[in-house]
This record gives C-alpha cells, sequence and structure tokens, in this order.
C-alpha cells in the first residue's frame, strides 16, 4: 500500500485514507507517533491511551449487537449440584 506524500504549509505530509485510519482505529485528532527503523521504514503507532473515542464507540457498538442472555452464575445455580 502506498501513500502520497504532499506539501502542507512548509512541511511534507502523508495522507492516510479513510479505510486505513478505520482499520487501525484512528480518526481526526488523534496523534500518530513515528519512528523510524534502522533499515529506513517509518513506522507509525497510533498514541496509547486507556480508550479513545473510537475505540469506545466500537465496544458501545459492539455490547449493542450483543443478545442479551442470563447470567452464567444464574444458569450454574439451576443446574446439577454435586
Amino acid at each position: 500500500m502506498g501513500f502520497l506524500v504532499a506539501k502542507w504549509g512548509n512541511s511534507l505530509a502523508v495522507r492516510l485514507p479513510a479505510d486505513s485510519a478505520k482499520r487501525i482505529g484512528v480518526e481526526e485528532g488523534d496523534t500518530l507517533i513515528a519512528e523510524i527503523a534502522a533499515d529506513g521504514r517509518l513506522i507509525l503507532t497510533p498514541e496509547g491511551r486507556a480508550v479513545g473515542k473510537s475505540e469506545l464507540r466500537r465496544m458501545r457498538e459492539f455490547v449493542e449487537r450483543q443478545k442479551e442472555t442470563a447470567p452464567v452464575v444464574e444458569n450454574m445455580r439451576r443446574g446439577t449440584r454435586y
């Protein structure tokens, strides 16, 4: 996958396509940590944070899709006792 390097003021910028941003869980305003590997590769990693906006949104969507089930302990109480 290639990214275009473009001029942004006096700097250069790399545009991150929307599908790539979604895959790594970043959105506008998030920070990426840049590292340059010994072999010259540029490694971008989303800045560590407890829970970011996009992760929180994905967790909420996941929970909303889950079916409600009886609690495990309640099921165990109804089960055969030893």
